[in-house]
């Protein structure tokens, strides 16, 4: 969740999910997946073992761009598109996580539904160009809900934190020349799509800055 999460969401969601009864691991490198005819224990380089009836492994995206490159399309790390997002060949067109825009491939679905739209108005004579997505994760972790986008990090940029930890929420808004750059909710995202829209308009936040760590309704009734 490195990517996802800033260190202190990532600790309240270790924590969450250790509440659950699941016991989280870190730091550590598979040496071994053992078992006779099925899986029955994962041992560690460090020595460490833990019975397992079933392993998952995530090992993210790759995109698929080999029938592309067999038609002679130019390929990147995916298959190469411009801001109408067509390939290298006239009347070719490619969205989704196969599209390499800007040097970017992307591994949510988010952004393939804009692209979708761009494509759509594109082949329709309608004028429209992506520029790329704003990189968003909204997702429930072991019943745990978090959301982060955009540059929630915020290295030399102003952050807005609130953190409630009876409701075991907590919000962090990153402010980078008056308007939102990234935001992170963890324990309640129901104010998600509007920090969203605030960030992708880059609408100047002064007017509601007091009050943006508290929600639409809040900030617009003050």
């Amino acid at each position: 969740m490195e990517r996802q999460l800033d260190a202190h969401a990532a600790a309240l969601l270790q924590g969450a999910i250790r509440q659950k009864g699941i016991e989280v691991v870190l730091k550590a490198q598979t040496a071994a997946i053992e078992g006779d005819g099925r899986v029955e224990r994962v041992v560690l380089k460090d020595g460490r073992a833990f019975p397992a009836a079933i392993v998952v492994m995530a090992a993210g995206i790759r995109p698929e761009s080999a029938l592309a490159a067999s038609g002679g399309l130019a390929i990147g790390r995916g298959i190469k598109v411009d801001g109408a997002l067509q390939t290298s060949a006239p009347d070719i067109y490619a969205i989704g996580e196969c599209a390499e825009h800007g040097g970017e491939c992307c591994g949510l679905v988010e952004p393939a539904h804009e692209q979708a739209k761009v494509l759509a108005r594109h082949l329709c004579g309608l004028p429209d160009r992506y520029e790329g997505s704003v990189a968003a994760a909204s997702l429930k972790v072991s019943g745990v809900p978090v959301f982060s986008m955009g540059d929630f990090e915020g290295e030399g940029a102003e952050a807005i934190m609130l953190e409630d930890a009876q409701a075991a929420t907590y919000r962090k808004l990153v402010i980078r020349n008056g308007r939102l750059a990234g935001a992170i909710l963890f324990g309640d995202t129901a104010e998600s799509i509007w920090y969203r829209d605030l960030l992708r308009q880059q609408a100047p936040i002064a007017p509601i800055r007091g009050d943006l760590a508290f929600g639409k309704a809040y900030a617009e009734a003050a």
